[in-house]
């Protein structure tokens, strides 16, 4: 049996540990955004060394054992069919930032996930099938299997982009989007101090930077995590939401946070 406080100080550990600016350039390349297929996903990969294990590696580790392991076929035979006379090294490089922001992703999740195993009975599951699906975890609640996605969102209004889908109903009788909070801090005071800026929209930017500084906390780094009482608060939304509602339902990110 997991200890998972012990597991979460080991992953705080490993994410303050980070270096993210010597990865900053890479959230400027976009070459590869094609559709993955299932083949060149960095999942499983993911999952072995940041949630089943505590092996945790850095990303030039991790990308190394990938490319390795998908050069032959799969990595050739996509270069093919989207990057034929393209050299390898700009193929490789466009693979890099995108499978970068893949796992910048899938830590936040993880943050997510050791979190609320050390606080809750309900331990959640979480795997590379299931997040193949759009599940990121499941817990059972109130009797009813819940799925979660933890969701980006910024000051910009969204709307909800992820449909609750047949597949995914045969996992789960309820999907929850949990909101994670994606802002510039500076730049949303510096709109708070622009008095070109509508009344409205400061009232706006107020709420937002609110409800990050309640919500979230920054590591030294800058990588930004869940904390404690917003997990307590999602726990309790998603209890009285799936007392009362039916199964195979979406209870939507604005249900958790008005943002």
């Amino acid at each position: 049996m997991r200890n998972w406080k012990e597991d979460l100080k080991k992953f705080t550990d490993f994410l303050e540990s980070l270096d993210i600016e010597r990865y900053s350039y890479l959230r400027r390349i976009k070459t590869v955004e094609q559709d993955l297929p299932q083949e060149l996903l960095p999942l499983d990969l993911y999952y072995e060394y940041y949630w089943n294990t505590t092996k945790f590696k850095d990303f030039e580790e991790v990308f190394e054992i990938y490319w390795k392991e998908k050069f032959n076929p799969h990595i050739r035979e996509f270069i093919k069919k989207y990057f034929y006379g393209c050299s390898l090294g700009f193929v490789e490089e466009g693979f890099k930032a995108r499978l970068y922001r893949i796992w910048m992703s899938i830590l936040t999740q993880f943050q997510f996930q050791y979190l609320w195993n050390t606080l809750f009975d309900e331990e959640l599951e979480s795997s590379a099938e299931l997040d193949k699906l759009g599940i990121d975890a499941v817990v059972t609640l109130n009797g009813k299997k819940v799925g979660m996605q933890i969701k980006k969102v910024s000051y910009r209004r969204e709307a909800s982009s992820r449909r609750f889908t047949k597949r995914q109903q045969k996992y789960v009788d309820v999907i929850v989007e949990i909101p994670y909070i994606v802002i510039d801090v500076n730049e949303l005071k510096d709109k708070l101090r622009n008095p070109r800026v509508r009344k409205e929209n400061k009232k706006r930017y107020e709420q937002i930077l609110n409800l990050f500084g309640k919500n979230f906390n920054r590591l030294k780094n800058g990588f930004v995590i869940f904390n404690k009482d917003y997990l307590a608060h999602i726990h309790n939304i998603i209890l009285l939401k799936t007392s009362k509602v039916k199964a195979k339902t979406k209870i939507e990110y604005n249900d958790i946070l008005a943002i």
